[in-house]
């Protein structure tokens, strides 16, 4: 255990620090059952036993227990209070709150206790493993992609995450490496690192028929410098380095142009959102802007915007209603740079990588109801309906496509384990059934 008293020298430059979703990597802390296996009233972690009176009054102590691998900086930057600072009326179930949405612990205590004129935190957490190798698997419409994921969320003990890993499908593969660092040196100040190197199969369907095609090669690497100017905003600036080499597909069609881009990014991301277990209540945004500048070597014009909104609403307790939107515009090579629809929530009645978009919109309307919550799991299902409107080159496709699922959610690890939807083709009429295992970046 460690104390924090008075004594101890100023804490105050640390900050909460919240990590990525963007890329896909699941965001907060994982709820927790009772001993005796069942779902408390609430997702969040409650007490069953009365709970003691509660102090308040100038913090004099704080004792950290538990926190064998995660650094005594890392938490006291969430809780946002040093000794010296003024306990009030309800802070308590805030500290919990922080720091379960660190996705570190499966359960936080915070008790209250009489300390010289104030009061004195105890502070105790329950560590979950956090170095988690992933298998991930997809498949729709006869495609399937499987591969494997290394993913430590707070590597050295300081929430800082790292991703390396492959997949390797009957279109081709890809390797993918991630470093997030929610506080350099303890600051403000956070840093993103991202590589990808994919050699794929593209193919552009219209109603399941094949009208473009080609395999595409691709290097990617980006960096990002960003600032948490609260614990909810973060904005950032950066670079990235795009280089195409694009084959001709096996069926003879011709190639796009090789080329590379170099240029420059703006990033905006507000995760305003609490974990709890099986969804993310509240609001979370995230907006991207990237543009190749010929002075840096670029030998096509780019230019990309990404915008992406969604809200979750907690209904009758345990039930969740999300709205999502998002809009994505690419100026640039029609080929090379379309978004790859299809697959994913806002466009799940495609299969994967076959509708492409200079300019897409999508809004998701879902409803996940729990089914089944033995100790170690939760099943759930959900029903929602994708809608959107896609521009490419001179085509113009306006849908809305329903759909129903089912997920399995592990307790003891914050990462859906597995899915399958069922979506009716908005072209076809048919239904496309979609499975994953593990999760996607």
């Amino acid at each position: 255990m460690k104390n924090l008293s008075t004594t101890t020298p100023p804490l105050r430059h640390l900050r909460l620090l919240v990590v990525l979703q963007a890329v896909g990597l699941p965001g907060g802390a994982l709820a927790r059952e009772g001993k005796d296996g069942a779902r408390p009233d609430t997702l969040r972690l409650e007490a069953t036993a009365p709970a003691p009176r509660q102090l308040t009054g100038r913090i004099e102590r704080i004792e950290l227990r538990g926190n064998t691998r995660t650094q005594d900086s890392v938490l006291l930057r969430a809780m946002r209070m040093t000794p010296g600072d003024v306990l009030v009326t309800g802070d308590v179930d805030e500290l919990k709150r922080r720091l379960l949405n660190l996705k570190l612990f499966k359960s936080v205590e915070v008790l209250t206790l009489p300390e010289g004129a104030g009061v004195g935190l105890q502070v105790t957490v329950e560590e979950r493993w956090t170095l988690l190798p992933i298998p991930v698997f997809s498949s729709s419409k006869g495609q399937w992609q499987a591969g494997v994921f290394a993913v430590e969320s707070n590597l050295f003990g300081l929430q800082k995450t790292l991703v390396a890993g492959g997949m390797a499908g009957n279109r081709g593969g890809s390797l993918f490496s991630m470093f997030r660092d929610p506080g350099i040196g303890g600051s403000r100040w956070t840093g993103l690192l991202a590589f990808q190197f994919a050699k794929t199969d593209r193919e552009r369907r219209v109603e399941d028929v094949v009208v473009d095609a080609y395999t595409d090669r691709r290097f990617d690497i980006s960096g990002t410098l960003g600032y948490q100017v609260t614990p909810e905003l973060n904005v950032g600036v950066g670079g990235f380095s795009l280089i195409n080499k694009p084959l001709a597909s096996k069926d003879g069609g011709p190639a796009p142009q090789r080329g590379e881009v170099h240029g420059v990014s703006a990033s905006v991301e507000y995760l305003g959102q609490d974990f709890h277990f099986y969804f993310d209540e509240g609001l979370v945004v995230r907006a991207l802007y990237r543009e190749g500048l010929d002075f840096l070597g670029s030998t096509r014009e780019l230019r990309q915007v990404s915008l992406f909104a969604s809200y979750t609403l907690p209904v009758f307790g345990d039930h969740a209603l999300t709205l999502t939107a998002q809009h994505q515009q690419t100026r640039g090579d029609a080929f090379l740079d379309a978004q790859l629809l299809g697959g994913r929530t806002g466009s799940r009645g495609f299969a994967s990588g076959t509708l492409w978009g200079e300019t897409a919109s999508a809004a998701t309307l879902e409803y996940q109801v729990p089914l089944w919550s033995p100790q170690k799991l939760t099943l759930t299902a959900h029903a929602f309906v994708d809608v959107g409107r896609v521009e490419w080159k001179d085509s113009l496709l306006r849908y809305a496509a329903p759909g129903l699922g089912v997920r399995v959610y592990v307790r003891d690890v914050a990462i859906p384990a597995v899915g399958i939807e069922f979506t009716r083709d908005p072209q076809t009429g048919d239904v496309v059934t979609s499975a994953a295992v593990g999760f996607g970046f």
